[in-house]
């Protein structure tokens, strides 16, 4: 009996730590059991009709299956199978898997290489910052049936979830509260299991009352995916996952979700999130990048060996003694010599292990390291372990050869690893993070997980779109600035839809009215004098005519009928006027009733005793007050303002720049830190600001950093604003008020040299003489605002990647290059204006202000001057606009000799 006992007493023994499994007799019975052939669902099943025709040499009659699985009550044939299984792959010891877990565990430490990649990749995930923010389905849900805005429906929907979103914000603070990991923490460990193992195991721990208490990350190499007789993962109640520990299940879980989607209740503490990126159809495991690396890895541990062998004692020797034959020595002879020779020199010496061949053999020579080692190769082996890992060489601290501008770092690969590698990443763990916080937290479905500051990639092209909706009318200004969270504007033309053509704005509203179906419209010109009426009309030159003609019955009177027409419409869309409304014809005494704060009425003196206007001295030039450039400019700055762009983006390689600085500064932003941008650091104080200023100004000189070169694309503009003023002066001169541009486009080089004349008077050349200065004022402000960028850089810690993405920010600002357009093209196109006019003998000029654009109190005192000397200067100390940046002013001509 005693020996029976102490059987039985190791039968029931637990696994030894080695891996050898044994069970207990009532655990043997249950496995026979449930092995047994009558235990297993097998039988015969209706199969499908055979129908097709059977014909020489065909496909032949497909046999008949062979059931092993349970049919379907409905049709009486089983469901196919996911996939080709082990037989008995639920038991212990029973796997699919090719790799080990250990081997996965062992090489994402070894080398150090992959694990570098790993942490680089687990640093800039776990550093993001994170919220709880409205699904854009929801926010489309609670618009349906309402007029208001997207902004006013997403707060409202806001304020009515705001204590759902703090909950879960509360809770994500510190996920796993039992091991005391905040937010960092625990996505660090969730991406360590990701990257090594793709095997994310989650048990949500629920305290007694059924509360989620917090959602711990466990091993994923102990979690054994169990199949159901398909193949699949088996649904509540049936156990999904066993926990193997030394050998043997040591607890069973379900899978999270039943059918319906919904956690089951009755099975609350008994579930387990097992996740996979890489998801396939034979296996229920995934597939890491850490496994996909492996065979690169194996070739870069065996270099690796191999260079370190070069350090260790071996047995080849490092030389060898020829042995002429003329001491005629015995073979033990030169043995003992050799011993001596060895010896005679210490350990040291011994290390050398000299060698005397026999006589009649020659010294050959064996290459060392340094000659069979090849760099080159290194490197790439290691950009194809940080390709696995979705890293660059330059995260590595790797750099190719070259300077600014090189090979070493070309254009676009930063969005080409965020967007492949950090914004799949992101946005799988979004979704993940999301599911578990709607099934076992109650969070609302309109509500989701979301990473911050994943959106900068994208804001160029998003911008581009939301642009192209503006000018399409599809949006209004303030719905624009109301889905970008800005505030409104107040002027009543932000809420009209409006056209952005090449010719300037045209508003839809109003514009049946204005022309039938099928007529185009053109933008809204100012008034005779170029007051800012969008809805004014211009009197019609054929009136002027009638008037000059000598039609006193019907001349003035219908002049002043449709200027007072013109007034009414542009008082209706001008309630609060910013410039007063100017009349060409209508005097005070026609129109007693307007209030004259806001309008300037013609000056009664200019009437003879016949009632009409007295004739001026050049009609032609006092009829067009329009100025037929302002359909070309714009043109031009679309043309020229991409090209701007990427010159300035040429000129300075971003992300080597940023590399170079924050390395030679000693600025480390480690891969398990969080980057710290947009976080100020203490103790900046002004001092330290410009000293910081200061330095980063002199590194960009030593760095040979210029935009110089870049910047000569402004003489281009120039150009192109020098055609456009050249054409429109000569139109005005000769009484038209437009100028036919349609066989001509911006940056036209034949154009151009028809208004290169030779001689000393050319008013391009004297332009483009004096532009040296300009271009260099302009490449000192870029250069001062990028040491701006590298010395802020420092002040907040950013990393490389950081510090790249805001130069290339400052470099691409396409407000900037805008600006730069606009103001050169009207420079270029003020300076043939004024050598047009005085080439032609006109005496007088006038400053003409843009109708498609606020007016600032600059351009407005220089246009009340009105009519002053060609030669002299307006109030503002110009001789001719622009008067300020992106000034679209013109010069007009106001007498001839």
């Amino acid at each position: 009996m005693a020996r029976k006992k102490r059987g039985r007493a190791q039968l029931t023994k637990a696994a030894t730590p080695s891996g050898a499994v044994t069970f207990t007799s009532d655990q043997v019975a249950a496995l026979l059991a449930t092995n047994r052939l009558g235990g297993q669902t097998t039988g015969v099943f209706p199969p499908l009709p055979r129908t097709d025709p059977q014909v020489a040499f065909g496909p032949g009659v497909p046999l008949y299956p062979a059931a092993i699985d349970p049919p379907r009550p409905d049709s009486g044939r089983p469901e196919p199978r996911f996939n080709e299984y082990p037989v008995s792959s639920n038991l212990p010891g029973m796997s699919d898997r090719l790799v080990p877990w250990k081997v996965l565990r062992d090489a994402a430490d070894a080398g150090g290489l992959l694990r570098r990649c790993i942490e680089i990749r687990k640093a800039e995930v776990s550093s993001l910052g994170w919220t709880i923010r409205l699904t854009e389905k929801a926010v489309e849900r609670a618009q349906e049936g309402t007029t208001q805005p997207d902004h006013e429906v997403a707060k409202a929907l806001r304020q009515k979830l705001s204590g759902e979103i703090t909950r879960c914000m509360d809770f994500l603070e510190r996920p796993d509260r039992g091991q005391g990991e905040e937010a960092c923490d625990w996505f660090a460990k969730l991406l360590e299991e990701h990257f090594v193992l793709d095997a994310i195991a989650i048990y949500p721990r629920r305290t007694l009352g059924g509360d989620l208490y917090a959602l711990e990350v466990l091993d994923g190499s102990t979690i054994k995916p169990l199949r159901d007789h398909r193949g699949g993962r088996p649904l509540p109640p049936n156990p999904a996952y066993q926990q193997l520990l030394w050998g043997f299940p040591r607890g069973e879980f379900i899978a999270d979700v039943d059918e319906g989607g919904k956690v089951i209740n009755g099975y609350g503490s008994d579930q387990l999130v097992y996740r996979r990126r890489n998801v396939r159809a034979h296996t229920p495991y995934g597939y890491s990048p850490v496994e996909q690396a492996l065979e690169d890895l194996d070739v870069w541990l065996k270099r690796r060996q191999w260079i370190r062998s070069e350090y260790t004692e071996g047995k080849v020797p490092t030389g060898l003694v020829n042995n002429n034959g003329q001491s005629n020595w015995s073979p033990a002879q030169t043995k003992e010599y050799e011993t001596y020779l060895n010896d005679a020199y210490g350990a040291a010496g011994a290390r050398h292990r000299l060698r005397i061949l026999p006589p009649g053999m020659e010294l050959g020579q064996k290459s060392d390291a340094a000659e069979r080692y090849r760099p080159e190769y290194d490197l790439f082996l290691i950009k194809l372990l940080a390709a696995h890992l979705d890293t660059t060489i330059a995260e590595l601290g790797f750099t190719e050869q070259g300077g600014l501008g090189s090979t070493g770092w070309h254009e676009g690969q930063a969005s080409v690893q965020r967007r492949k590698g950090t914004l799949p990443t992101t946005r799988w763990l979004q979704n993940c993070v999301t599911g578990m916080l709607r099934l076992h937290m109650g969070m609302s479905p309109d509500l989701e997980f979301a990473f911050l500051g994943l959106e900068e990639e994208d804001e160029a092209a998003a911008d581009a779109v939301e642009e192209n909706r503006f000018k399409t009318g599809r949006v209004t200004l303030n719905e624009s600035r109301d889905a970008a969270g800005k505030p409104r504007y107040d002027f009543p033309e932000a809420d009209k839809p409006m056209l952005v053509t090449t010719r300037g704005v045209v508003f839809l509203e109003g514009a049946a009215e204005q022309a039938g179906p099928g007529t185009l419209i053109g933008p809204a010109k100012a008034t005779p004098e170029g007051e800012e009426d969008d809805g004014g009309e211009e009197p019609k030159e054929d009136d002027d005519d009638q008037e000059q003609d000598g039609d006193e019955e019907g001349g003035r009177p219908e002049a002043v009928k449709a200027e007072l027409a013109a007034y009414r419409r542009w008082a209706r869309k001008n309630p609060t006027p910013r410039r007063p409304f100017r009349f060409a014809t209508v005097t005070k005494t026609d129109a007693p009733h307007i209030n004259g704060d806001f309008v300037l009425f013609a000056d009664p003196a200019a009437e003879d005793g016949g009632g009409r206007p007295k004739a001026p001295s050049s009609p032609d030039i006092e009829r067009v007050r329009g100025w037929p450039g302002w359909a070309a400019d714009m043109r031009a700055v679309a043309y020229w303002k991409p090209r701007l762009r990427k010159a300035m983006r040429g000129a300075v390689d971003a992300r080597l720049l940023a590399e170079r600085w924050i390395a030679q500064r000693g600025i480390v932003v480690k891969a398990d830190e969080p980057d710290l941008s947009g976080v100020q650091r203490s103790g900046g104080d002004d001092d330290h600001s410009r000293q910081r200023w200061d330095d980063a100004v002199g590194w960009l000189v030593a760095q040979g950093v210029r935009f110089t070169d870049a910047l000569l694309i402004v003489r281009d503009m120039q150009t192109d604003g020098y055609v456009i003023g050249e054409r429109s002066a000569t139109s005005v001169l000769a009484g038209q008020s437009t100028v036919d541009w349609s066989k001509w486009r911006p940056g036209d080089p034949d154009a151009a040299r028809l208004v290169r004349p030779t001689g000393a008077t050319n008013g391009l050349q004297t332009l483009l003489d004096d532009s040296g200065l300009i271009i260099r004022n302009v490449a000192a402000n870029r250069m001062d605002r990028l040491a701006k960028v590298l010395s802020d850089s420092i002040a907040r810690g950013d990393s490389a990647e950081t510090t790249a993405l805001s130069i290339e920010h400052l470099l691409t600002d396409a407000a900037w290059a805008e600006r730069i357009a606009v103001t050169e093209i009207a420079r270029g196109v003020s300076a043939a204006s004024l050598f047009t006019y005085q080439a032609n003998g006109v005496r007088q000029k006038s400053w003409l202000t843009a109708v498609d654009q606020r007016v600032c109190p600059v351009c407005m005192t220089n246009e009340s001057a009105g009519a002053i000397p060609i030669s002299d200067q307006f109030p503002s100390g110009h001789a001719y606009p622009p008067g300020h940046p992106s000034c679209r002013c013109a010069l007009l001509p106001e007498g001839l000799t």
